[in-house]
This record gives C-alpha cells, structure tokens and sequence, in this order.
C-alpha cells in the first residue's frame, strides 16, 4: 500500500512531507512531433451553444504531460546509433559506443554493453518546473535494458546534470542456463541530490530558486557487446508541473456524465496475498500498485500466459499478481510502487501506458465514458474517508466507473476478499483525498484501438 516517499521541495523546505501533480489537456505540437497533455479541460466534447461549460476544474496548477510515440514521433529529436524497429520505435544498430555496468544487486560481475541513445527536444514549459515524471512504453529481450533521464533549463540558461530517472528492465532471466548475459535488476538510482534538486524514487523535484522552465528527456539503449538483440523504445512521456499548495483545490467538481457507468475490471485483493515472497515486499499492504495495475491490465483481456505463472506459489489463487509484484520491484526502492516501473510494466501487455496528474473526478469521468479505468494513488487518515475503513499513507485503487449519483465506484484492492474489492466511495470525500495528497496522480493503460477522450475545444490526445 505504500507509494514511493516524494516530497516537494517547498514542501520539504517548510518541514512538510507529500508528493507531486498534473492535469490533462492535449494538443499536437508540430514543432516538435510530440504530443503534449496540459492543464485543462477533457471532455468527450465541447456543450451546446449557449450552455456552460461543465466544472472539471478541481484545481489550477499548471501541468503539462509531453510524449513521444513510436518512430514518426521519436524522430523530433536527436538518436545516436539507433534505428527504426521492424515493429516501430526505435532499436540499436549495430556497433556503436561501449559502455560497462555492474549490476548493484548482480554477482558483481562488469558487463560490457552496446549503446544507443534518444535525446528529446528542448521542451519550453512557459512556467517554472517544480516536479517531473518520466514514462516509457519498451521491449527488453533478456540481456537488453533501457535507462531514462531528466534534466531541466535554468533560467539563467544553465542546465541541470542529467538525472538517472530508471534503469529498467522487463524481464528477471538474471542467469541464463545458457550462460548468456542476463536481464539487469530493474532499480531506481539514489544519491543524486545536489543544489539544483531532490531526485526521489521516480520524482525529480526542483529546490526554490532553482525551478527550471524548459526541459529534456533522454533514453539509452544497451545490448551486450557483441549479440545482435535489441531492446525496442516504443514511447516516451515527461509529465512536468508547477507547485501549489493544497488550497488551491477548489472542492467538489460537478457530475457530468450524468448517468451510472461502470466498466468490467476484475476485482483482484493485495490481502490475500498476505506473506507470499517477503523478498518482493510479503504481499498484503506493499502490494496495491501491482494489483491495481493487474486489475486493469486484465479488463483488457491481456492475461500473464499461463507457462509464465508456473511455479508461483500463491495459495489463495491469483499467481498473476505475485507476478506483477515481481516485475514491477525496484531493487533500490524496495517496493512494487515505482509509478513509472508499474506503467511499463504494462506496456509489456501491449498497451499504451503512461503516468500523468488529472484534475478533477470530471475529468476521469471523460475517461470512464472512453472505456478506460484509471489508477490513482491516494493517501489519508481514516477520518477523511470513513466510507473506506482504514487510513493510509500511501495506496493505490482503480477507478472503474461512477454510480448515478456522481459517486466514484472503486476497485479496491485492500480488501479482505476478491468478492469485497468493488467499493463506492463519496465523491466529495474521495476527490479531496487524491487531490490534496498526491494532486491527481494517474496511471493511464489502454489498448491502440482504444482511444483516449476528446477533449474540449477540438483538442484530442491522439496515441
């Protein structure tokens, strides 16, 4: 149940402790080949003439989500020894710089690696860049793996280092029978705090006075010197945000779907996986993220083939979220919560996936309508939220759909069963909750054919 322990800056300066934000309005930026997702609006279309426009403004913070998709995309800016994929996206050509790593949690072994590198474009966020997240969509064959990084324009015009955002890898082949180079253990990068800013499990967060106002990702590639497989980058996304503090959140937003909906996701518990694997966290309260993100990834119809769940012992059944808690750990996090470990991990499902803020119950609703469910991750005292039975200070839920009466109907994966997962929540209660403790924080899954919703003002998200 708990996510990873970010904190803002500011935040941190003034002895308080929380995590980041972003909202959602999308429109292409030609410049760039990107798709960028701001602050705004979503919404399956514009009103009538003469009717207002609907509340979906919980709060006002500026965010901006960019993203790069597949090989026309990737191509705005610069790679070094990559390709076009047969498949899309980008992979490794052959040769190329060497590099060596020694995996941190390996045999201690240095391995040399082949290399190829993907720097985004100068993104131009036309505010001061308190946080950011980075996504990524990839195919790691075993051996192969993909690191991602940050770094932020000052305005002074002087740039940050690069920040090791991940070093990720899908699979857990660490030693091969066949004495080939294994899979890396996929981990986050502590220790890289310096003037400029904090870097937290996934979160990079800028110190006050040194906020950047335009901003670059970049991704390597690695493949053992020497083999011809490749890792595939598919996408890239950089969701990045301004700070404000919780009083910016305006209350309640209106119900305008105006009707019950509720999309069919299984209901899958974290509980019942109670004292499996205590290497990968023991299940039970550390296991929400994967469960969650399995909840989903199954509605789908994307299922863990059955030859990958052999050998899993889960005796109260669902193996396939022991498995998504294996894929989904940070060795250096030591949980299964790392929000952008959890997205890739379902692209490995075939389906587009990213991490983004959204505003406002509103605006997930437009989502809902699409016949998408999202994750949010939330955290708050019992009190706050009577209607859920617990407190927590960090946990993550699906959102599957909303009742008539505007309420949110919620997988809850902290439950004692299967069967007690489908919970109703109070839209009031739940939207301040995830507003004010993580200021919308979302995963977005969904298949290519699967569109996300229109939004107002002929602005569409077109991934």
């Amino acid at each position: 149940m708990l996510a990873p322990p970010q904190k803002r800056a500011k935040d941190m300066e003034a002895g308080m402790s929380i995590r980041g934000k972003l909202r959602t309005r999308a429109f292409a930026l030609a410049a760039t080949g990107a798709l960028v997702v701001q602050a705004g609006i979503v919404a399956s279309a514009a009103p009538a003439a003469g009717e207002p426009e609907p509340d979906t403004a919980a709060s006002d913070n500026q965010i901006t989500l960019t993203a790069w998709d597949g090989y026309r995309e990737l191509r705005a800016g610069e790679a070094s020894n990559l390709r076009p994929g047969a498949k899309g996206g980008l992979v490794l050509k052959r040769g190329g710089d060497t590099v060596e790593y020694t995996d941190p949690f390996g045999d201690g072994t240095p391995v040399t690696y082949e290399t190829g590198r993907w720097t985004s474009p100068v993104i131009e966020t036309g505010y001061l860049i308190d946080e950011s997240v980075s996504s990524w969509n990839a195919v790691t064959p075993t051996g192969t793996w993909v690191e991602i990084e940050f770094r932020g324009r000052k305005a002074d015009g002087t740039w940050t280092k690069w920040f090791v955002m991940s070093r990720w890898a899908s699979g857990a082949e660490f030693a091969p029978a066949d004495g080939s180079v294994g899979d890396i253990h996929r981990t986050s990068v502590n220790g890289q705090t310096d003037a400029d800013a904090y870097l937290f499990t996934d979160t990079y967060v800028a110190k006050s006075g040194h906020e950047p106002d335009a901003f670059q990702t970049r991704a390597t590639l690695y493949r053992p010197e020497g083999t011809r497989v490749s890792p595939r980058l598919d996408s890239v996304s950089t969701m990045t945000n301004e700070y404000l503090p919780d009083s910016h959140y305006t209350g309640t937003t209106d119900f305008t779907l105006g009707r019950e909906v509720e999309l069919d996701v299984p209901g899958f518990s974290q509980n019942i996986h109670r004292g499996e694997y205590p290497e990968f966290g023991g299940g039970g309260q550390v296991w929400c993220s994967p469960t969650s993100s399995t909840m989903v990834i199954y509605s789908y119809g994307r299922e863990v083939p059955p030859a990958e769940l052999e050998g899993i012992e889960a005796p109260n059944g669902d193996p396939q979220v022991d498995y998504a808690a294996m894929r989904t750990w940070d060795y250096t996090y030591e949980g299964a919560g790392n929000w952008p470990f959890n997205a890739a991990y379902a692209s490995t499902f075939g389906l587009e996936s990213f991490v983004t803020r959204l505003r406002s119950l509103a605006e997930a609703e437009r989502f809902i309508e699409a016949g998408i469910p999202l994750i949010f991750s939330i955290n708050f005292e019992e009190e706050e939220m009577p209607e859920a039975g617990y407190g927590t200070n960090g946990h993550l839920v699906a959102l599957v759909g909303f009742t008539a009466d505007g309420d949110p109907i919620i997988n809850d994966p902290n439950k004692a069963s299967n069967e007690a997962v489908r919970s109703v929540y109070t839209r009031e209660n739940f939207e301040r909750v995830w507003q004010t403790s993580t200021d919308g924080i979302t995963y977005v899954y969904h298949p290519h054919d699967v569109k996300l919703p229109r939004n107002l003002r002929g602005v569409t998200p077109n991934w």
